[in-house]
């Protein structure tokens, strides 16, 4: 892009070379009469619109401009704080125009008139005298108004968005002011208000929003004073204020609690935080909790386990409890005043009623207990002896779940018949129980209640009690002294019997496989190495009985295990070289294994059920591995659907979960009509066909 100089020298050169081409001819011209000049601007001018106008000037005789003197040689006159400048300016020789820039910074209240002088050296060999051309600019009254959503209110002054329009004048361009709004804002009439991180923004030339951020209190009704300053304005030389009025509120936070306070539903118990007067500010809808927001005080081992924001005016607090107090008590909780955008802390205070101690010893039996087979049930019992007045219970009973699953639990003997009982409500690794009745209530000694597992596994462990409580007639409650329950292993049990049995077999080796990588002591882990691996496998698959030579293929095996696996497991296991005896017996027991679940023969087997509706099951045998097409006919021959099963290892495939699937539809998903249909398999160079009946 050429300088301004740059282009005032090719002007002058233009010029020159016309003068010279039009010679004494051009002074003829100059002679002929006085030149006159006239100013022009897209639109009328306004007092709004001046700064930044392009003003053109035209020459209305044959006199040319002289570009090189027109700067010195022109004034303007008539309102104070209007100047040009030559950063944008045009020239026509053939129109004989040249344009400029106007700039103003000032203010007037009535309209004026704007005179453009044209001296002596401002067009080419004139030295007369100046030349004058005017124009009209209308005065604008400027303003500057505040406008909020709602009017203001205390609580409101936090996160408020005030939009600021202007008449009359242009924000400035660089008017989006985040960091930097102290040089053109000022705010006054409330201590404690100040702008947002947000800070100040321009929309528009005439528009822009600034966002409050409040940490004060007022405690009667006040005036918000926002000063813009003149150098936020586009050539103005005062500054605006507005005015706000601001309702004062007075602040309040209350708290309620779904049940009133016990040292019993301190672990449980939600509080509600309701505030009034102010918003929320330091508390997240997530939970996460902060202590400088929130602190608790009065009774030891009561913490926050988080502060959930429900609106802004609304929190809920959830409470974790540890500990034990024997009189009744007071709980404080204080919302900070950074949890509020306040200058002063909130506090609440919550009486907490303590639970006494009675006579009564609540216990699990029998005790110590040796675990059944693994699959069967475990009953264990909830016991109390000198018991008085009981109407109710509640207790939390603790096991390992990676020995025990919990399948139901009911009330004992101890309540009356028709007492309720609920079930658990953290049944994975505690059992959370209670019981209650409306008759008359009980004493003494009894079974409060039962609980029954199915054991999975075998590790000796503790069954434990916790949070048990006893509640009387009158609707008290009381604490008890607990005593916990030992689970041993079984005493006398064989190597390789996992589930307890009383014999190894193939039943074993599905537990270890079904355990393969876990780490740690677990019954699968036969050579107590701290990993379930195929060594475990093989070591069980030794301790097999004499009849492991031909092992029973009975239905039940055949769901669990297949030739495949065993195929697997011989794999992993060939590649450890161990020469230990009972490794070695083990390979040989798999592999006998594996020859045992190998049919001689390959055979299609009759589908089950049969007649059947609406889906029937087709088990075969395969001999060697096979890509294996099941085709379904009608009885005139149709080809009703294919199933493709794909390439098979040689097995047996007579489970539900291994045989071919048949839902009773054709290609096209329609159900297909009753009647007698054919079925043939095909596996490698094996075909085979069966009929079936569908009976609707």
């Amino acid at each position: 892009m050429k300088t301004q100089f740059e282009k005032r020298n090719l002007i002058v050169s233009i010029l020159g070379a016309l003068l010279f081409i039009y010679g004494a001819q051009g002074m003829s011209y100059a002679q002929e009469a006085n030149p006159t000049i006239t100013a022009s601007t897209p639109q009328p001018l306004t007092e709004a619109t001046l700064h930044g106008s392009v003003l053109t000037l035209k020459s209305r005789s044959s006199w040319l401009w002289d570009f090189s003197n027109i700067e010195d040689a022109l004034t303007i006159s008539g309102i104070d704080g209007v100047t040009f400048t030559f950063d944008r300016w045009d020239v026509d020789p053939s129109s004989n125009e040249v344009s400029i820039q106007l700039a103003f910074a000032g203010d007037f209240d009535t309209d004026a008139t704007l005179t453009i002088e044209v001296g002596e050296g401002a067009l080419l060999g004139y030295n007369g005298p100046a030349l004058t051309a005017q124009l009209s600019v209308t005065a604008v009254e400027e303003s500057l108004i505040a406008l909020t959503d709602a009017p203001l209110t205390e609580p409101d002054l936090q996160g408020s968005v005030i939009t600021l329009k202007l008449t009359g004048r242009h924000f400035v361009r660089n008017y989006y002011l985040v960091n930097e709004y102290e040089d053109h804002l000022t705010i006054s009439g409330i201590e404690g208000v100040t702008v947002s991180e947000y800070g100040l923004r321009r929309i528009s030339n005439t528009e822009a929003t600034v966002e409050l951020a409040f940490t004060g209190n007022i405690d009667a009704d006040a005036t918000l004073n926002l000063t813009v300053g003149a150098d936020a304005i586009v050539g103005y030389n005062k500054d605006f204020t507005v005015q706000l009025p601001v309702t004062a509120v007075e602040e309040s936070l209350t708290a309620t609690t779904e049940a009133p306070m016990t040292e019993a539903n301190l672990d449980v118990n939600g509080i509600t935080l309701s505030l009034s007067g102010r918003k929320f500010v330091g508390f997240t809808e997530w939970g996460d909790y902060d202590p400088d927001t929130l602190t608790l005080s009065g009774i030891k081992g009561v913490t926050v386990y988080n502060v959930i924001r429900i609106s802004d005016t609304d929190a809920k607090v959830n409470l974790t409890f540890s500990g034990d107090f024997d009189t009744d008590t007071i709980l404080t909780l204080t919302v900070r005043a950074n949890a509020i955008g306040y200058n002063k802390d909130l506090i609440f205070n919550f009486p907490v009623t303590a639970i006494e101690q009675s006579d009564a010893t609540v216990s699990i039996s029998p005790t110590p207990i040796a675990l059944p087979a693994i699959g069967e049930k475990l009953t264990l019992n909830l016991n109390i002896t000198n018991g008085k007045n009981v109407a109710g219970y509640q207790a939390t009973v603790g096991y390992d779940p990676s020995v025990l699953r919990y399948t139901e639990g009911g009330n004992g003997n101890y309540l009356p018949v028709d007492a309720f009982f609920k079930d658990p409500i953290h049944p994975y690794n505690s059992a959370v129980i209670a019981g209650n009745t409306l008759a008359e209530a009980s004493s003494g000694d009894g079974t409060l209640a039962t609980l029954t597992f199915e054991v999975i596994d075998y590790k000796p462990f503790m069954v434990t009690l916790s949070d048990v409580y006893l509640v009387d007639s009158n609707g008290k409650r009381w604490e008890v002294t607990t005593e916990n329950g030992e689970i041993l292993e079984p005493s006398q049990r064989i190597f390789g019997d996992l589930n307890i049995d009383g014999d190894v077999n193939i039943q074993d080796l599905v537990i270890v496989s079904a355990k393969f990588g876990l780490k740690g002591r677990s019954s699968a882990d036969v050579n107590e190495d701290g990993l379930v691996d195929i060594v475990d496998l093989v070591l069980v698959a030794n301790a097999f009985g004499a009849n492991a030579a031909a092992p029973s293929l009975n239905p039940q095996i055949l769901e669990q295990l297949t030739a495949a696996d065993v195929k697997e497991w011989l794999t992993q296991a060939q590649k450890i070289t161990l020469t230990d005896p009972d490794y070695k017996r083990g390979i040989t027991v798999l592999q006998q294994l594996h020859k045992a679940l190998i049919p001689k023969t390959t055979a299609l087997l009759p589908n089950f059920p049969n007649p059947f509706n609406p889906e029937t099951w087709i088990p075969y045998h395969l001999a060697k591995d096979a890509d294996v097409t099941l085709h379904i006919y009608a009885m005139n021959g149709t080809l009703v659907r294919t199933l493709t099963l794909g390439h098979q290892a040689a097995g047996m495939y007579q489970s539900r979960s291994r045989a071919a699937y048949w839902d009773g539809k054709n290609e096209f998903g329609e159900k297909v009509a009753t009647g007698v249909y054919f079925y043939t398999l095909t596996a490698g160079d094996f075909s085979a066909t069966r009929k079936m009946l569908i009976r609707k």
